[in-house]
């Protein structure tokens, strides 16, 4: 590998941050992090379970019924209580699952700036808003897994 790429990884992982605030952010700071985005899910899929009709109708939501309405509000609901779940266990199993969701959400909040980039114009905060949380959701899951597989290393004397 080259040492580029090293370095891209070691900022990725966030390695330059103090062990102390690397230990709050993979523990405390992502568990914040799930349990906005897990609620945040839970809301924009009650908001489309009830009123979803009604809200493809307006311009701005013009091409969510690409993404199936009723399949959609599912997903988003088992995706939002498994991340609900996963985060308020433990566990190193729950961590990887946990960083799974939140990769999980990560590609469904892209989905969902996409529509709202395919309705354009107008422009809408949809477009900046979304893919920040998608980037969020992916660099805390990702870093999740990883950080917690490597506790697990340690504790297994890899």
């Amino acid at each position: 590998m080259t040492k580029a790429i090293k370095w891209f990884y070691w900022l990725l992982d966030f390695r330059f941050l103090p062990d102390r605030l690397q230990n709050w952010l993979f523990g405390t700071g992502t568990r914040i992090i799930e349990v906005l985005n897990g609620f945040a899910m839970l809301g924009f899929a009650l908001v489309f379970g009830l009123h979803g009709d009604e809200i493809i109708k307006e311009d701005l939501y013009g091409k969510f019924p690409h993404l199936y309405p009723k399949v959609f509000v599912t997903i988003l609901i088992l995706v939002a209580i498994g991340q609900l779940f996963t985060a308020f266990c433990h566990s190193s199993r729950s961590n990887i699952l946990s960083g799974c969701c939140l990769l999980w959400s990560a590609l469904i909040w892209f989905v969902i700036s996409g529509t709202f980039i395919a309705a354009y114009p107008p422009l809408s905060t949809g477009m900046t808003t979304y893919p920040l949380i998608a980037i969020i959701c992916a660099l805390a899951g990702r870093n999740l897994i990883k950080n917690t597989q490597q506790a697990e290393d340690k504790k297994g004397g890899k």
